[in-house]
């Protein structure tokens, strides 16, 4: 593969990405972040096997799970606006030299740290999903997390998750460019994710978002 095939297959990724980010393409989005989980916990799947909810919560539904999926960014970040910007970079390229950014090493944190940063979405689901009758213990929340900033010390360790587990979901899953783990998934859970749990699985960088 030449330069240029590399710059056409840049290209093509950055506009399948504005796709997926697209208003239109939420729940495709959604059952994106549900396919890379299962992926990476090893879980065989078809796309005939996801469907949406006819009423939301859930985001999206796989067998007997009942995925609530959401993004964790860093503070300000739109990856909409990001992803528009770099489609505009890559076509306008002629090299992949032009390419070439230095950004600054992505600052360490730990596990602890890491669950810190659901609390805000998470809390306020919670919040929203009790005010208005719904039984947490019935859903599945997955995050997924892009943080350009920092990265994931695999050496650190994971606290329980307390916080989230009295609220009463019934699992809690994060899955990144790089990792996957299940925190918690209580007794009613997809027997998947309760095999999986406590587990953090390694992944190749790949694609993300």
């Amino acid at each position: 593969m030449d330069d240029s095939d590399y710059l056409r297959l840049l290209t093509e990724q950055a506009e399948q990405a504005n796709d997926l980010l697209s208003n239109a393409r939420k729940w495709q989005r959604e059952r994106w972040v549900c396919q890379r989980l299962l992926s990476a916990l090893n879980q065989s799947w078809q796309l005939d096997e996801f469907a949406s909810s006819e009423q939301e919560p859930p985001d999206v539904l796989f067998r007997e799970a009942r995925f609530e999926v959401f993004f964790v960014l860093d503070e300000g970040r739109r990856l909409n606006d990001e992803w528009r910007a770099e489609l505009e970079r890559r076509r306008q390229a002629f090299s992949l030299s032009q390419l070439a950014e230095h950004t600054p090493a992505p600052k360490r944190i730990g596990a602890r740290e890491l669950q810190q940063r659901l609390s805000p979405t998470v809390n306020k689901k919670a919040q929203n999903y009790l005010e208005r009758g719904l039984d947490l213990g019935q859903l599945d929340l997955l995050a997924y997390v892009s943080l350009k900033h920092v990265s994931l010390d695999f050496n650190s360790y994971f606290p329980a998750p307390s916080e989230f587990l009295h609220q009463g979901w019934r699992s809690l899953s994060v899955v990144g460019p790089n990792f996957a783990r299940v925190l918690f998934a209580q007794a009613q859970a997809p027997q998947f994710l309760r095999q999986n749990l406590g587990r953090t699985v390694l992944l190749d960088i790949g694609i993300g978002l």
